[in-house]
């Protein structure tokens, strides 16, 4: 074999295994960076984590106290511990990424969404040409505002503008039909505190208010 390419084989095989260890020790920072965060802010009556794949991430699942019922989401981590894949991963827009739905009992007022514009072709929205909307600019970036069934461009304008890292946004959705939240975030270093605490604050303000009934005083 020429010594050259022996070489070659040698060097890529050491940089391989030095890129997986710290990698793997990077993806494990990560990781438990995001789920303590949540953990603080959210803290759930009781936690289920199941791993997808070694470093890639974890599906967790919290059980939460009124108003809400249980949180269930995923955080994916980019691959830093596979050398060959991470240039792939880098072309096709890899990056970690934290997604959640939290569920409550409560009645909510309408569909909104805030969606960022790269991430609008993916989103997937059903009936969204049916909705109005409105074009938005915040952190350099441009987002996107729809809803339907109540006007909530005030409400989902307020949202957008409480994240103190709207760079970090993908998603986010109230959804009517299923007493839904949704959030996506793209978290650079791992840093989702900020954002989440955004969200759980404006959540409830898109809570349907009951009228009081009629044989009250």
């Amino acid at each position: 074999m020429n010594n050259y390419l022996l070489f070659a084989i040698t060097a890529l095989g050491v940089a391989a295994t030095i890129q997986y260890y710290f990698g793997l020790k990077k993806n494990r920072w990560l990781g438990k960076t995001m789920s303590v965060q949540a953990e603080n802010l959210f803290m759930p009556k009781d936690t289920e984590y199941i791993n997808i794949g070694g470093a890639i991430g974890y599906n967790f699942t919290y059980k939460l106290r009124e108003p809400w019922k249980e949180i269930k989401g995923t955080f994916t981590l980019f691959p830093r511990h596979a050398l060959l894949y991470m240039p792939i991963s880098l072309v096709i827009g890899g990056s970690d990424r934290f997604f959640l739905n939290l569920y409550t009992d409560r009645r909510l007022v309408g569909e909104g969404h805030i969606i960022e514009k790269r991430h609008l072709r993916r989103a997937k929205i059903e009936g969204l040409d049916e909705m109005r909307s409105a074009r938005i600019e915040r952190a350099g970036k441009t987002f996107f505002l729809y809803w339907r069934y109540a006007d909530l461009k005030e409400k989902l304008l307020a949202t957008l503008d409480a994240m103190p890292e709207p760079s970090s946004l993908s998603h986010f959705c109230c959804y009517r039909d299923n007493k839904t939240f949704f959030l996506y975030l793209r978290p650079v270093k791992g840093e989702i505190a900020g954002n989440l605490k955004a969200f759980m604050d404006q959540c409830p303000h898109y809570f349907r208010q009951e009228k009081p009934s009629e044989s009250q005083p």
